[in-house]
């Protein structure tokens, strides 16, 4: 699938990743840990998130620290290594299309920068999901390093202080379209990378 981009205005984005580029399934991790696709009533803390997974994901703890905390949380119920596979299966492969897309407005001018609320497990498993696809992308303001998210100023401000503020924001959740746009962003909902397209570029 190619994208006929004849002009593109976009020379900086903001780039989501989770189900704006790959997709987050909860059912897939419940299935690696033996649990039924709906958790059978357990909580694993990830939707919605709870401490120990915030504190990942604004890297106020390690991996390990995490792993260790998710395991006595349930009395031992899983290893470490099933645990951390069970975080990889949350994560499943690109969204059709989007790939393509964003290779066709790389190729015409794009330079894009993860803006994303994001954890050292689930950023490994997404470059590995994806090697050979967005590559090229390698800037991130991830929650991670700010130590803050979405949308908070401070990511905001974040992002402008190193790139500059973005001709255009893209993330699948509207409460931070929103958000952006109240920053005073151009922001776009994404999703259908065929959709997507049609907005961009009509």
């Amino acid at each position: 699938m190619r994208f006929p981009i004849v002009k593109n205005p976009y020379r900086l984005v903001a780039l989501d990743i989770g189900n704006t580029l790959i997709r987050q399934c909860l059912p897939a991790m419940h299935r690696a840990l033996g649990l039924p696709e709906d958790g059978g009533g357990v909580n694993l803390g990830i939707e919605p998130f709870q401490a120990p997974f915030e504190k990942l994901l604004l890297g106020r703890i390690s991996e390990e620290d995490y792993l260790e905390e998710f395991q006595e949380r349930f009395q031992g119920r899983w290893t470490k290594e099933q645990i951390l596979q069970a975080h990889y299966e949350y994560l499943l492969p690109s969204i059709e299309g989007m790939p393509e897309l964003i290779r066709s407005m790389i190729d015409t001018g794009t330079h894009f920068v993860f803006f994303t609320d994001i954890n050292t497990i689930h950023f490994r498993r997404f470059r590995d999901l994806t090697a050979g696809e967005y590559d090229d992308i390698t800037d991130v303001v991830g929650s991670n390093d700010v130590h803050a998210m979405k949308p908070s100023l401070e990511m905001f401000r974040n992002f402008e202080e190193r790139f500059g503020k973005p001709d255009l924001y893209l993330d699948d959740r509207q409460v931070l379209v929103d958000g952006a746009i109240a920053h005073g962003w151009h922001a776009v909902q994404a999703g259908d990378a065929d959709r997507l397209f049609r907005v961009l570029f009509s």
